[in-house]
C-alpha cells in the first residue's frame, strides 16, 4: 500500500509542482516525510469530501444552532486507540471546538461508546467497535443535528457506503465509486492519504496544526479508554 501511495503522490507532485516528500507508515497514522527528513501525521478524514462538506454546513450556518453530533464507526484490524483518536479528532474538526469533558463506557478494547461536550456547548455521542469480521465492509455514519436542519454523510437509515456503479456478471458483483478522477480505481484509504499528503505539501501551515491535532487526539483516546475502564468522567483541560 505504501508503494502505491508514493507512486500516486509522485504523479500528483510532478503534475502540480508540489515540493519533494513521501509517505511512510507510523505507529498510529501514516506520515509525510519532507525532503529535510521532518515527519508529519496525515489526517486524511480532514480533507475527505464527505467530512469537509459536513464542516462547511456548520461553518456557513446552513445548519442553525447545532446541538449534537452522532458518530458511529465499526471496523476491524486497528486498535481502539487509533479508532477513537480518528473519531474524536474528526468531531473536534467538524464542531470547530475542543472537547472539554466526556464519559465513556465499554471494555475500551473491542467496544467503546463516548459522550463528550465541546467548549462551544455542542455535544457528541461516538460509538466505536473494532471486531467486525476480517475484510468486512467498514460501517460508519456521521450525523449532525441542529435546531433547524440535519446533515449526514450517508443515505437515510444506512451505515453502508453506497457506490456509483454496480456491475453484475458471471463473476459476481463488482462495485465502483468515483471519488477522485485523477486517482480513479484506487482504494479510498490510498486516495485520501495521498490527498492529505498533497494538502501538507501545498499548505505547509497545516503541518504544525495536524501534528498538534494528532498528538491531542491520541491523548483524548487514552482518556476515553481510561474513562471506560474506570467508569469515571474525564475533563480535558490539561490537554
Amino acid at each position: 500500500m505504501i508503494e502505491q501511495m508514493n507512486k500516486s503522490l509522485d504523479f500528483l507532485r510532478d503534475k502540480y509542482g508540489f515540493p519533494q516528500g513521501n509517505i511512510s507508515a507510523g505507529q498510529e497514522f501514516f506520515m509525510l516525510k519532507d525532503a529535510d527528513g521532518s515527519t508529519y501525521e496525515l489526517l486524511p478524514y480532514r480533507i475527505e469530501r464527505r467530512f469537509s462538506e459536513l464542516k462547511k454546513m456548520i461553518d456557513s450556518n446552513t445548519l442553525e444552532d447545532v446541538s449534537t453530533l452522532r458518530f458511529a464507526k465499526f471496523t476491524s484490524g486497528i486498535t481502539m486507540k487509533k479508532l477513537l483518536a480518528e473519531q474524536l479528532d474528526l468531531a473536534e474538526f467538524i464542531a470547530g471546538s475542543p472537547i472539554i469533558r466526556g464519559f465513556a463506557s465499554g471494555d475500551g478494547e473491542n467496544v467503546c461508546n463516548v459522550i463528550v461536550r465541546f467548549a462551544n456547548s455542542i455535544s457528541a455521542s461516538i460509538e466505536c467497535g473494532t471486531k467486525l469480521p476480517a475484510n468486512a465492509t467498514v460501517l460508519d455514519r456521521h450525523e449532525i443535528i441542529a435546531r433547524r436542519g440535519v446533515g449526514c454523510d450517508r443515505g437515510v437509515d444506512t451505515q453502508i457506503p453506497q457506490h456509483s456503479i454496480y456491475l453484475w456478471n458471471d463473476e459476481g458483483k463488482q462495485e465502483y465509486t468515483d471519488v477522485d478522477t485523477e486517482l480513479f480505481g484506487l482504494p479510498d484509504e490510498v486516495i485520501w492519504n495521498v490527498r492529505a499528503a498533497c494538502a501538507l505539501l501545498k499548505e505547509p501551515v497545516l503541518k504544525k496544526l495536524w501534528h498538534e491535532a494528532a498528538s491531542r487526539s491520541l491523548k483524548l483516546a487514552e482518556a476515553a479508554i481510561a474513562s471506560a475502564r474506570t467508569n469515571t468522567p474525564v475533563t480535558t483541560g490539561e490537554f
